[in-house]
């Protein structure tokens, strides 16, 4: 099994590209990697243009990847999908 980093990264890059969305950490459209208690928390933006071929493809790299994610859809703003890495301890950084 791949590192907690390593997911994170493959999982930051593959958003990117399926999504369009930048990797730049000073854009707040881009995608963003954050270290939390438990582990690594991938986001980005879903473009409401987004096939459903790039859907099924991106929650497939998901379920083989992620320990968890997730997609939240707010009423007033763009939705957001994410993953969860699981790092095995609380309070350690990767």
């Amino acid at each position: 099994m791949s590192s907690p980093t390593i997911r994170a990264t493959a999982i930051a890059s593959m958003l990117s590209t399926a999504l369009g969305v930048p990797l730049d950490p000073d854009d707040p459209d881009a995608v963003r990697t954050e270290t939390n208690d438990t582990g690594l928390r991938v986001s980005a933006p879903v473009p409401a243009a987004l096939s459903e071929a790039a859907r099924l493809d991106v929650l497939a790299f998901l379920m083989r990847t992620a320990d968890r994610f997730g997609h939240r859809v707010p009423h007033n703003g763009p939705s957001v999908i994410w993953a969860q890495i699981d790092t095995g301890a609380e309070g350690t950084t990767p």
